[in-house]
């Protein structure tokens, strides 16, 4: 009886260690489409290390010396990584372009999935606690906003639309429903001008604009947005059209 047992529990012991075990992807996930580029390595939904850099200095400078520093600090390799998950904007076109190439060119030489995530997205996914309509904002310069409309309810966040080019201007259109809230760069939506509007300030809550981290959580997240291959490639959300092809538009 005992030796059956004991067989039993051996089998039992070298199945177990023939079963697959599954292990959280190692991520690296950054975003340089503003002057708050950030890079950041996740091991699952767990954020490893990140590096913050609020500088006007061309991310192509920085991005590639960042990403070898953290891998440095954390012990990882470039083999090790399993996923590149980068911003698409809306934001600096250069530095837009400047996050894409990179992550792909490094999806392509590791053989290993690419997504783009929007940053309108990962600011909106922050606020994941708020129920109603959720309009999340970032400076696009000239008095006018980067913004995106979602809806949040028990938890959950979803976009209601595509995002767009808005003056600041219409934001206290936007605040006359109660039940709407607006987040992200605060800054650039000069709420001193409304702020006497009651009840107004309770609903503007700014985002935290480093958003590596939250990129790669949202990529995590959504492996439907995965791309893999050597002709993998990504739509960047520029929203407004650069000037050199505005220029253009306008010699003709």
């Amino acid at each position: 009886m005992y030796i059956k047992r004991l067989q039993y529990i051996i089998r039992f012991l070298l199945l177990s260690m023939m079963m697959p075990v599954s292990v959280a992807p190692k991520i690296l996930s950054f975003d340089t489409s503003s002057v708050r580029g950030s890079v950041a390595l996740l091991e699952g939904e767990e954020l490893r290390a990140e590096l913050r850099l609020n500088s006007l200095q061309t991310h192509s400078a920085l991005l590639l010396s960042s990403i070898d520093f953290l891998l440095g600090r954390v012990g990882w390799g470039l083999g090790d990584l399993n996923l590149v998950a980068v911003g698409i904007g809306p934001g600096s076109f250069t530095g837009i372009r400047i996050g894409i190439a990179t992550a792909l060119g490094l999806a392509q030489s590791l053989a290993i999935p690419f997504a783009g995530v929007s940053g309108l997205d990962a600011i909106a996914h922050q606020f994941s606690y708020l129920d109603g309509k959720i309009l999340a904002v970032l400076d696009a310069h000239r008095s006018q906003l980067y913004c995106g409309t979602y809806l949040g309810k028990n938890g959950r966040i979803r976009s209601s639309g595509k995002p767009a080019l808005s003056s600041i201007s219409d934001l206290e259109h936007h605040l006359s429903d109660r039940h709407t809230y607006i987040v992200g760069e605060l800054k650039a939506c000069r709420l001193e001008e409304i702020k006497s509007k009651p009840g107004i300030l309770n609903r503007a809550i700014e985002a935290d604009l480093f958003l590596a981290a939250r990129i790669g959580r949202l990529a995590l997240a959504r492996k439907r947005v995965w791309r893999s291959g050597e002709d993998i490639a990504a739509d960047p959300m520029y929203i407004r059209p650069p000037d050199a092809l505005k220029n253009k538009s306008k010699k003709r």
